[in-house]
């Protein structure tokens, strides 16, 4: 039998160097998958695939009959050759024909199963694996995050070298920027001081620092917490993406007005996906000495909200959806659709990104939305993109958070507050 090893990308690529080699009659025998480059071990090598391929080789033809001589007996008891009495019988050779035959049985459940391996192989080609998918999904978002941070570089020199600015103001123009606010939003405002600010006072950099800040105090928008609402009984609802800290922030609200206004604070919960979190809402409503009421509904919520009529003030905490699931966001403009004494506030973590908080906010917008908390500051190193989405969505804000404690970290948005983020005004 010829046997011959093949290392080849596929298996279509086997077969055509097989039948080349060893004509059609050839058998494979295995496949493996093997490492094949440079590296200890192969390892960082390219995966091929090895496969062992054989063919039986033609039977040599029977040699020529040689005419025996006949046997005689020797008087020593021993056969000549010509004697033939005494010979055993030889076995009938086996037929060539019958030895390929053999062989093939013997090898045909190798093949069956070589069969069976190439199908699953080309059904894992055309099927990716979960990971896989996973894989390919990460590796665009981190390629689309890259192309975007290009852009913007590639914008921020641009715009470096077409502005002519006073030393100062290109001082404060980097800060904001590089903070992470968009550049023209940037460029707006420090042109805009350039036309307000004497030359003089140009050259003064804490003049200069202190005008810019004014500006953005202007554009800043807050609600001294829920202290806007003008019914007589407040009552609130945090909506917004998984993971940004709606029921922490729920009990922080909750204790602030107990604590602080002395109001009779009642709490609700529709987060009814996690049981976790209901537990985590149902032990902070104990530790405060608030009721608490779990729904699962619209029917539900509406009679939570009439059974707590005597309350001052009442929170509700809902699950934390996808801005991209279409059935989670109807379900939750459904919840809170035609609710004008319900004032819907979008929580958000300061650590998202720009471009994210952006398509966040949009589809959140489809129920109405009275103003923003922004949570987690003490996990955050930029806060450019708060007053990016202030100058675009033109939302007050409310709150800001910065951990976990309850009720310790929470304070009242203020606009000195925010500016001091961008601008570190206080030095600290």
């Amino acid at each position: 039998m010829n046997l011959k090893r093949y290392r080849v990308n596929n298996i279509q690529e086997a077969l055509q160097q097989i039948k080349k080699d060893l004509g059609p009659d050839a058998i494979i025998v295995s496949t493996r998958q093997v490492r094949d480059g440079k590296g200890a071990f192969g390892l960082f090598g390219k995966t091929m695939l090895e496969v062992t391929a054989a063919r039986d080789e033609k039977p040599a033809p029977p040699p020529p009959t040689r005419k025996e001589a006949p046997v005689t007996k020797t008087p020593l008891g021993t056969y000549s050759p010509t004697s033939s009495a005494n010979l055993s019988p030889e076995p009938p050779p086996i037929p060539a024909v019958s030895q390929l035959q053999e062989t093939r049985r013997m090898l045909l459940p190798i093949q069956q199963e070589i069969h069976e391996l190439r199908d699953l192989v080309q059904n894992l080609g055309k099927r990716p694996t979960v990971s896989e998918v996973q894989s390919v999904s990460q590796l665009r978002g981190e390629l689309a995050e890259m192309k975007h941070l290009l852009h913007t570089m590639a914008v921020r020199n641009q715009s470096m070298s077409d502005l002519d600015l006073p030393e100062n103001l290109l001082v404060l123009y980097q800060q904001m920027t590089f903070n992470g606010m968009e550049e023209k939003f940037a460029r707006r405002l420090v042109m805009e001081s350039q036309k307000s600010i004497s030359q003089e006072d140009l050259q003064n950099f804490s003049y200069v620092k202190i005008f810019l800040a004014r500006m953005l105090m202007k554009i800043i928008k807050t609600t001294n917490g829920i202290e806007r609402i003008a019914s007589r009984q407040k009552i609130v609802a945090l909506v917004g993406p998984t993971g940004v800290g709606k029921t922490t922030t729920t009990a922080k609200i909750a204790s602030e007005q107990m604590l602080r206004y002395k109001r009779k604070v009642a709490l609700i919960t529709v987060d009814t996906f996690r049981i976790a979190a209901v537990e985590q809402l149902r032990t902070y409503a104990k530790i405060i000495n608030a009721p608490l009421s779990v729904v699962s509904g619209k029917a539900e919520l509406d009679r939570a909200i009439a059974e707590f009529a005597d309350y001052d003030v009442i929170i509700v905490d809902t699950g934390g959806r996808s801005q991209r699931d279409e059935a989670q966001m109807y379900e939750l403009k459904d919840l809170f659709d035609g609710r004008d004494r319900v004032e819907n506030i979008l929580v958000l973590s300061s650590t998202t990104k720009d471009f994210e908080m952006n398509e966040i906010t949009r589809k959140f917008g489809e129920i109405p939305l009275s103003s923003v908390i922004f949570t987690k500051l003490d996990e955050g190193t930029t806060y450019g993109c708060l007053f990016n989405h202030v100058i675009r969505f033109k939302k007050p804000i409310a709150f800001l958070t910065t951990g976990q404690k309850v009720p310790e970290d929470i304070e009242v948005a203020t606009k000195e507050r925010l500016v001091d983020l961008l601008l570190n005004i206080s030095g600290n």
